[in-house]
C-alpha cells in the first residue's frame, strides 16, 4: 500500500472512530463485551421477566432493556440467573447491569450507580384466601413471610417480628402460602393482578395494601458499577423513552396501567384484581419496604 493510501486508510478509520463515539455506539462505553450490554435478568417473574408460551424470554424489562440498547447502539445479551446472584454478576464483571425490577436502597447505592427510577409501584400483602388474621403491620408479628433471603428488607420484616422463608421466584412464595408454609408475601399489583387474571381459583388474597406516602412506594432504577460512563448513558436512553412515550406504552402493554412515575400512579394504589383489599397508612412508620420473589 502506498503512503497516500495508508494516509486515507487511517483517515478513514480515525472518522469511523468519531463518528462511533459521537452516534453513541458500543466503543463509547465501558461494557464486559465490545458492542454488546449485557443484561441479568431472572426469566421467572411475570410479567417483568418470563417466558412466553413458545419460550421466548419477554417481559416489560426485557422490552426496556432492548429499547436502552437500541438507543445506545449496543446489541443486548440476555444472561438468566435467580435474583439471589444477580447484583452479585455486576460485581464479578459477568454482567453490566441488572434489569429486573432492581428497587434502589441505601446499602446498593453505596456499590452501585443507579438510573433515575423508571417505575413506581404500592406494594400489596399477600395471603391466604382464609387468612382473615393479617389486616395491618401490626399483625405481623409471629408470622413467615416467603421471600429472597438477600431481600434488602430483611432488617424491617424482622424488626415488625416476621421470619424470612426462602423463595427464589413467585410462584414459590404463594405455594407456600397455600400450603400453609408461609403466611404472607409482598408483591406489586401489577405482578399480582395479571396472576390472578391467569389463576382465577388461586387460593390468595390481598390483606392490605402498603398505601400511605411516595416514602411508601417502591421505586425501580438499574443498577451499574460504580466510576464507568455507561450508567448516564443508560439513563439518558430512560429519559428519552420516556419523553418519546415509549415506556408508557410498555406500562400499558404488560400492566394495563402508566406506573413509570409516582405522578403516574395519582398518589393511589392500583386497581388490585381481587375482591379482597383492606388498606393501611403510615407504613414508613413501621419501616418496611418491597416486594416478593424480587429484588
Amino acid at each position: 500500500m502506498s503512503m497516500r493510501g495508508k494516509r486515507f486508510f487511517i483517515g478513514l478509520t480515525a472518522a469511523a472512530a468519531l463518528t462511533a463515539i459521537i452516534s453513541g455506539s458500543a466503543y463509547a462505553y465501558d461494557t464486559v463485551k465490545e458492542g454488546v450490554l449485557t443484561v441479568g435478568v431472572e426469566g421467572t417473574y411475570p410479567p417483568i421477566t418470563y417466558h412466553d408460551e413458545s419460550g421466548e424470554l419477554t417481559g416489560f424489562d426485557v422490552e426496556v432493556a432492548k429499547a436502552i440498547g437500541e438507543k445506545l447502539g449496543l446489541k443486548v445479551q440476555f444472561v438468566e440467573s435467580e435474583w439471589d446472584s444477580l447484583l452479585a454478576s455486576i460485581d464479578s464483571g459477568r454482567i453490566d447491569t441488572v434489569i429486573n425490577a432492581v428497587s434502589v436502597t441505601d446499602e446498593r447505592k453505596k456499590k452501585y450507580d443507579f438510573t433515575d427510577p423508571y417505575v413506581s409501584l404500592y406494594r400489596h400483602v399477600i395471603v391466604k384466601g382464609d387468612n382473615n388474621s393479617i389486616k395491618s403491620l401490626d399483625d405481623l408479628k409471629g408470622t413467615k413471610v416467603a421471600e429472597n433471603i438477600t431481600t434488602e428488607y430483611a432488617d424491617q420484616l424482622e424488626a415488625l417480628g416476621a421470619t424470612i422463608v426462602p423463595i427464589d421466584t413467585m410462584q414459590q412464595a404463594f405455594d407456600l402460602i397455600t400450603s400453609g408454609r408461609a403466611d404472607f408475601t409482598l408483591l406489586e399489583d401489577v405482578q399480582f393482578g395479571p396472576y390472578m387474571k391467569e389463576h382465577p381459583d388461586a387460593d390468595l388474597k390481598i390483606a392490605f395494601t402498603i398505601d400511605g406516602n411516595k416514602d411508601d412506594v417502591d421505586q425501580f432504577a438499574i443498577p451499574t458499577k460504580k466510576g464507568t460512563d455507561l450508567n448516564a448513558a443508560i439513563n439518558d436512553a430512560l429519559n428519552t423513552l420516556k419523553e418519546d412515550g415509549e415506556l408508557g406504552k410498555l406500562s400499558e402493554k404488560y400492566f394495563d396501567a402508566d406506573v413509570i412515575d409516582y405522578d403516574s400512579i395519582g398518589g393511589k394504589k392500583a386497581g388490585s384484581g381481587s375482591d379482597t383489599e383492606a388498606e393501611t397508612e403510615g407504613v414508613s412508620e413501621a419501616g418496611t419496604e418491597g416486594s416478593a420473589a424480587a429484588e
